[in-house]
């Protein structure tokens, strides 16, 4: 089948006309228009055509209909073999279908004959041809990729077709490869192995059971096999137990044990005794030393104190003679201190008149400064005051108008809408014109009719013709309610617009606006004024007036009194230097006055103090007939308590050096104890153990563990062959499936030959080294390889994978045209992902396969296009 003309009659946009493509060539015909332009619509009409019924109200009709609605139709012009025909269908309204030969222009098919003639023509009662030829817009993917049923749906009938196409053109190979006597093998070896393995090949069902048993009797036997080797531990442990237990209550070992624990305490109660004897020599030894410490501190203390006394009462005299130095220059420094300070007071009140008279001076000139103040704070709150009253003023005349710029947009935009409506009215309207010869005027609703003015007349006109009576004139097409309403709407939206504005028309609105804005810009210019004049407010200004003025008044009102007159000679500088020299002179008098007076101090606190010290020395040293007698006595003391210590530390060391180890004899006495007092506790722990064991071993040995533990291996044994047979059974079921899916593989290779012998020639246009491999689910190409790397069809670019998917579809369509069923490839905005380059080589493909095919491009892209070449179906426009 090839197209020659296609007629659209009030489809969507050529709603009311039809749109006519003619002039479709035997190769690569190309329609390149602009967006708009209507392409998709011929696409979705021929395939309408083609294969939806005509008595179809589904959405792909629905879709084709305008929006003023009506009866859609579509025709088109074919060729085959037997002849040129034209192929028309109706849908919706007056529904039909019909097949007419050409150039007799007979009608050979009607409705359900016409459309059993259209399904023997595409050779299938499916879709499928145009799904796997036709590129719909935006679609240039080798099948839908969505999951919406109705696109699962379509990649089912796509498939189908595919495998319909290549089974008849591999003829026998189908026959193996296709579902017949090796799917059959291998459905029932996958059944087979699906009974004992899942689908990831793990145990399931009998071997899963198996497996199961085998694991369970291995438990068990472990089990068992622990507890003959508990029976045979605790056999074990009693035997040791027992030997243990007689070692330890033999009589000769017991009274062993008795006799070195007697020694043992024996060696401690004697080393005790010896230990205190030894303390108390030390103690003896400590009292002796400190009775010679005393001694000897005693003697050395009376022999400091007579020193003592004799170097005090020579430092007391010298303390005697510093005091009366000191206390004569206090008196000395002290007066001339005085005479500083009567020259320092009188220089100080020389400074004082002239800074009081400066003060008075400064009083003065405060004074007017502010008297100056206040007058400019008064002038500035009058001005202040009077632009306050002016924006008072502004803000109550803009106040009154409510003509806002928001509000006047409003009502200026009701006035557009207004006016616009009116002149769309006025130029659908029927107009009068009259041309008076006399005197006498004719009246169109009351008002004159002008000479030779047009006038639009109104739905309803009353005319009065003088001379001749009355006429009325209805208009039924304007009367309808549509264009009233929305005039009457308009009209309602102005006046509310112009109400809002305070206006009764849209002048005032916008007289108004203006005085409003006016007064907008009064207050402005106000509080700019009062922003300059009153920042802070005039209540403020006002503070600050009152301030100026009361600093006025209290400048004006300061007296000086009746201070003295300073030197008539004397400057303020002349007299701050004499009151700063006559400062520093006495402040040095006063630092010499007080040093001498801290130094008299410091002599008086000394002289006490060594007073007090030989006091204290004097007492220490005692009475002067006394003190030679006194310190003889401390002397023979000092020795007596000597000869003491040397006797003390004779008889600790004897002491000493025969002390025992006392450490060691209580380890002893402990190690001996402890020995006997373990053997006893182990006594009595062996026998609570052989109780123990003895009452676990009858338990043991009533369950018969060994000959339980037999009979689980020989089961186990057993329950281990079974799984290992259905396990050698699921391998052997698994590499049987693996080798019957290897040969259907192979023998796909020689499935998919045909398309891949169509193919590529035109992929060589785009790669050179460049092979396909197929997806025997999807009978489609799945990965691409070059230079010996494959990758998948999903992995590449999307104008790879555009350019493959048309690749693809052009030998699809070789292969039905080889087997009859010619049909036209149509490709609607497609190669929009190629580059400069590749596309032109997809044009060179296009063209070799136009070479027994037909190929319809719609594009938008007139540019890039112009190189295809091809032959530029004529479009045409006409009324319906």
């Amino acid at each position: 089948m090839r197209l020659r003309a296609l007629s659209l009659t009030n489809v969507r946009r050529f709603g009311g006309k039809t749109a006519t493509l003619s002039g479709f060539g035997d190769g690569v015909s190309v329609v390149a228009e602009a967006n708009e332009f209507g392409k998709s619509t011929f696409f979705d009409a021929l395939h309408a055509l083609i294969f939806e019924k005509y008595g179809s109200a589904g959405a792909a009709v629905k879709g084709l209909r305008p929006y003023a609605g009506g009866a859609v139709r579509v025709a088109a012009e074919i060729e085959t073999d037997a002849g040129r025909f034209r192929i028309e269908k109706q849908w919706l309204s007056r529904k039909g279908a019909a097949v007419t030969a050409l150039p007799s222009e007979q009608v050979i098919a009607r409705d359900d004959e016409a459309e059993a003639w259209i399904a023997r023509l595409i050779g299938a009662g499916r879709d499928g041809p145009a799904g796997v030829l036709w590129v719909r817009q935006g679609a240039t993917a080798l099948q839908p990729t969505g999951s919406s049923a109705a696109e699962k749906a379509e990649r089912d009938r796509q498939v189908e077709t595919r495998r319909d196409l290549l089974s008849s053109v591999a003829g026998e190979i189908d026959a193996l490869t296709g579902g017949r006597r090796m799917d059959k093998v291998l459905g029932r070896c996958k059944d087979d192995l699906a009974r004992i393995t899942t689908a990831t090949g793990k145990p399931t069902g009998s071997w899963l059971d198996a497996n199961k048993a085998v694991l369970d009797l291995e438990a068990q036997h472990t089990t068992l096999v622990a507890a003959c080797a508990r029976l045979s531990d605790a056999l074990n442990d009693r035997r040791d137990a027992q030997d243990l237990l007689e070692r330890l209550a033999n009589p000769a070992a017991r009274e062993a044990r008795r006799r070195a624990q007697e020694a043992a305490r024996l060696a401690l109660t004697e080393a005790e005794a010896h230990g205190a004897r030894l303390a108390q020599a030390a103690q003896s030894l400590t009292l002796a030393r400190l009775d010679q410490k005393a001694a000897d501190e005693a003697l050395a203390a009376h022999d400091n104190a007579v020193a003592t006394l004799r170097t005090a009462e020579a430092t007391l005299e010298q303390a005697r003679r510093d005091l009366s130095d000191a206390t004569a220059a206090a008196r000395d420094t002290a007066s001339r201190r005085d005479a500083a300070q009567a020259v320092l007071d009188a220089a100080r009140a020389s400074r004082q008149a002239l800074v009081r008279q400066a003060e008075t001076a400064r009083r003065r000139a405060a004074a007017l400064q502010a008297a100056e103040r206040e007058a400019e704070l008064a002038r500035r709150c009058t001005h202040a005051e009077a632009h306050h009253a002016a924006l008072a003023e502004a803000r109550l005349r803009r106040d009154a108008l409510t003509a806002t710029p928001e509000r006047l947009a409003t009502a200026e935009d009701a006035d557009r809408t207004l006016a616009r409506l009116r002149a769309e009215a006025e130029g659908r309207a029927a107009t009068l014109g009259i041309h008076y010869e006399g005197t006498a005027r004719v009246l169109l609703n009351g008002a004159p009719v002008p000479d030779g003015q047009p006038q639009p007349l109104p739905p309803r006109a009353d005319l009065d013709l003088p001379g001749i009576g009355r006429m009325q004139i209805v208009l039924p097409g304007a009367v309808d309610g549509g264009q009233d309403r929305a005039l009457a709407d308009a009209r309602a939206g102005l006046a509310r617009a112009l109400a809002a504005c305070g206006a009764v028309s849209i002048e005032a609105a916008r007289a108004a606006a203006e005085t409003r804005r006016a007064a907008q810009d009064a207050m402005r210019d106000a509080e700019r004024a009062l922003s300059v004049l009153a920042p802070d407010g005039i209540a403020a200004l006002r503070a600050l007036m009152d301030e100026a003025r009361a600093k006025a008044r209290v400048a004006a009102d300061a007296d000086p009194g009746d201070a003295p007159a300073p030197p008539a000679d004397l400057t303020p500088e002349q007299a701050e230097a004499r009151e700063q020299a006559a400062q520093t002179a006495w402040q040095e008098r006063e630092r010499q006055a007080l040093a001498a007076a801290e130094a008299a101090r410091s002599s008086a606190v000394r002289l006490a103090e060594v007073e007090r010290q030989r006091d204290a020395a004097a007492l220490r040293a005692g009475p002067v007939d006394d003190r030679a007698a006194r310190r003889t006595a401390l002397a023979s003391a000092a020795t007596r308590s000597s000869e003491a210590v040397t006797r003390a530390e004779a008889d600790h060391d004897a002491l000493a050096q025969s002390a025992p180890d006392m450490e060691s004899v209580q380890a002893e006495a402990n190690r001996a104890t402890s020995a006997a007092a373990q053997a006893e506790a182990e006594l009595t722990a062996l026998q609570v153990k052989l109780a123990a064991l003895n009452e676990r071993i009858a338990s043991d040995a009533e369950r018969s563990p060994e000959e339980a533990r037999d009979d689980i291996a020989g089961r186990l044994e057993a329950a281990r062959a079974d799984a290992a047979r259905l396990a050698a059974e699921a391998a052997s079921l698994t590499r049987l499936r693996d080798a019957l899916e290897t040969a259907r593989r192979a023998a796909r290779d020689a499935y998919f030959e045909p398309v891949r012998a169509e193919m590529e020639p035109l992929l060589r246009l785009l790669h050179a080294d460049a092979a396909l491999a197929f997806d025997p689910e999807t009978l489609l190409p799945g990965a691409l390889s070059r230079a010996g790397v494959a990758e998948e069809i999903d992995a590449l670019s999307g104008g790879t994978q555009e350019q493959i998917a048309i690749l693809t579809r052009l030998a699809f369509a070789r292969l039905f045209a080889r087997q009859g069923r010619p049909m036209p490839v149509i490709l609607d905005d497609a190669l929009v992902h190629s580059d400069d380059a590749r596309i032109l080589r997809m044009f060179t493909a296009l063209h070799r396969a136009a070479t027994d095919l037909q190929i319809v491009v719609f594009t938008c892209r007139q540019l890039a296009f112009a190189d295809l070449g091809g032959t530029r179906p004529t479009f045409t426009v006409t009324d319906a």
